[in-house]
């Protein structure tokens, strides 16, 4: 029996001031942990204009930073308990306490990070959108009418009305998510209601792409890079990454990658965005939202597994047929209401056999040619020794 799908919740956040402290009304889980992770990731970004060396350097950032820290601790509380919170509230603990001594900012910005991104796991938050990310093209004029005025037309604020969005060093500390969580004004008051309030999913994550594209290097990388870092050129980890947190040639190319989606399109493998599709599908489902669950699922299976399956039929049809079972059982399994841990097993064992099947398509090496070529270097080598000898047997005569 098909269940009738739950239409998407309206996340509000409403904060009421009174005598200079703030209480939250009634939200849904999700709104809170969106809005703490967004508190979490400011933190990251902020703290090396704060602290250096030890020592403040800016005062009222430090100041700012510490009530954030204090702020998505509270937040915390007010989420369901879940195994593992109990975990993540003491690293929030040490957090305020490494704010507190003024540690690296390094320190800080690893402490931040991971909090947020345990946040994330444990209260499942779909943190990539299903979909191929949107061009920065589609939103040229909502930057020109909303953003430039504080942060200019190419990133460069007018004094200081509003961040530099080309210091390279401060952007990388964002992901996408990061940027994309700013931009809703139930996860950020920053730019109010009139500024974001209507915002489409959409226009969000095209705006990150435009925005992390004013930092991002003139030059394309390399394609090889692709084949080294597979997950920085799909989603979800094009989306959740931060460059920051990688090695220089791997954090320039994801830089530049994020800022054109249009061109990572060609270099992700279709079984690999089946796979990022299949884990955003997991996670979904997890948190409770069948419909999109079963939206990704579908997703997966008509752009990334569909475009490859022929191929793989010539390499192993076994694994095909057995991948065929498994998307049909699955999707209907979800259909059918089945027990979540059925349905979570399912998923893992779809993902286990995306695996064999991406390994299963992977170039064969040309032994022959290798080994014809191996062949005659080994008799060049034997030619220029039989030369090489009788050259001295002919000059000692």
């Amino acid at each position: 029996m098909a269940i009738k799908f739950i239409s998407s919740l309206c996340l509000v956040l409403l904060i009421l001031c009174s005598g200079g402290g703030s209480v939250w009304a009634q939200e849904q889980p999700q709104a809170l942990a969106e809005r703490a992770i967004n508190l979490l990731s400011y933190i990251a970004v902020d703290y090396a204009d704060a602290v250096a060396d030890g020592e403040v350097r800016d005062p009222r950032l430090y100041r700012q930073l510490q009530r954030q820290a204090q702020t998505a601790a509270a937040l915390l509380q007010q989420l369901p308990d879940r195994p593992g919170r109990t975990q993540l509230d003491g690293a929030l603990n040490e957090l305020q306490k490494s704010i507190g001594k003024r540690d690296s900012p390094d320190s800080v910005r690893r402490r931040a990070n991971t909090a947020a991104d345990r946040l994330a796991a444990l209260y499942q938050l779909p943190r990539s959108p299903a979909e191929m990310l949107p061009s920065p093209a589609e939103v040229q004029t909502v930057y020109a009418e909303r953003c430039a005025h504080c942060h200019g037309a190419s990133g460069v604020p007018a004094a200081d009305s509003g961040s530099d969005l080309r210091n390279r060093e401060r952007m990388a500390r964002f992901s996408l998510y990061d940027l994309y969580n700013t931009l809703d004004p139930t996860r950020n008051d920053a730019h109010g209601h009139a500024i974001d309030g209507d915002l489409s999913s959409r226009q969000r994550w095209a705006l990150a792409v435009l925005v992390a594209g004013f930092s991002a290097p003139a030059q394309m990388p390399e394609a090889v890079l692709a084949e080294q870092y597979p997950a920085l050129v799909g989603l979800p980890g094009i989306a959740v990454t931060r460059p920051s947190e990688l090695p220089a040639e791997a954090a320039a190319a994801l830089t530049w990658w994020r800022a054109n989606p249009e061109y990572t399109r060609r270099l992700q493998h279709p079984l690999a965005r089946a796979a990022g599709l299949i884990q955003l599908a997991q996670t979904s489902y997890r948190a409770g939202d069948a419909a999109e669950s079963y939206h990704q699922l579908m997703l997966a299976l008509r752009e990334g597994f569909a475009p490859a399956r022929l191929e793989l039929e010539e390499r192993n049809g076994a694994l095909t047929a057995r991948l065929d079972q498994q998307w049909l059982e699955l999707r209907q399994a979800i259909l059918d209401e089945a027990p979540t841990n059925e349905v979570i097993e399912k998923f893992q064992r779809l993902q286990a056999e995306l695996l064999r099947a991406r390994e299963a398509l992977q170039p064969v090496p040309k032994t022959g040619l290798y080994g014809w070529a191996a062949l005659l270097f080994a008799l060049a080598l034997a030619m220029g020794g039989l030369l090489w000898r009788g050259l001295r047997r002919w000059s000692r005569r």
